[in-house]
C-alpha cells in the first residue's frame, strides 16, 4: 500500500459490558488514542557482563493496548456501568463479594471503535485507570482509559484486537 494521509473518520465509541448488549458510550472531544504496548524480558549473559550488562537476547512476552477516550458527551447509564468496574458491583460501594474477582475472565468489557476506515474491536478490556470528569457551569468532559488484553477464553480467545465490529 502506498504512503498517504490516514483519516479514520468519525469514531463512535461503543462498549459491551458483561451480560449486556452493544451500547454507544459517547462522542470524543477530539480523537481516541490507541497505544500498543509490548512487554519484553531481557536475557542476561556473562559475555556481556551478566545482569549488569546489556542482554544477550530479548524475549517477547506479549502485548496490551491502552485506549484513551476524552469525551464531551456521553451516556451516563453506560458510563455508570463502567464506573462500577465489576459486573455485579453497586456504583460507589465496595461489595466484599466483588473483591478479588477475576477481571478479564469475569468482568471483561468489549470496546468497539466504529469508524469508516479501519475500525477496531477489543474483545477484552478493563477500566483500570482513574475515570476523570469535571463538574461545573460549563460543559463537562470525561477521560476514560480502557486497557485491552487478549481474551482469556470463549469466543475470540487469544485475540487482543481485530476489525470485527459486528
Amino acid at each position: 500500500m502506498a504512503q498517504g494521509i490516514q483519516v479514520s473518520g468519525l469514531v463512535t465509541v461503543k462498549v459491551v459490558v458483561p451480560n449486556g448488549s452493544i451500547a454507544t458510550l459517547g462522542e470524543q472531544t477530539d480523537m481516541t488514542e490507541v497505544r500498543e504496548q509490548a512487554f519484553f524480558h531481557n536475557v542476561p549473559g556473562d559475555r556481556n557482563g551478566g545482569p549488569q550488562g546489556p542482554p544477550i537476547e530479548i524475549q517477547w512476552l506479549g502485548a496490551i493496548c491502552v485506549i484513551r477516550c476524552d469525551l464531551s458527551s456521553w451516556d451516563s447509564v453506560v458510563v455508570d456501568s463502567l464506573r462500577k468496574r465489576a459486573a455485579n458491583a453497586t456504583l460507589g460501594t465496595t461489595i466484599q463479594t466483588e473483591v478479588g474477582k477475576l477481571m478479564l475472565k469475569d468482568n471483561g468489557i468489549r470496546l468497539i471503535l466504529d469508524c469508516a476506515n479501519r475500525p477496531l474491536n477489543f474483545p477484552c478490556c478493563i477500566v483500570r485507570e482513574p475515570i476523570q470528569y469535571g463538574k461545573g457551569t460549563k460543559f463537562s468532559t470525561m477521560a476514560i482509559e480502557f486497557e485491552a488484553h487478549k481474551k482469556p477464553d470463549g469466543t475470540k480467545a487469544g485475540v487482543l484486537f481485530d476489525t470485527d465490529i459486528a
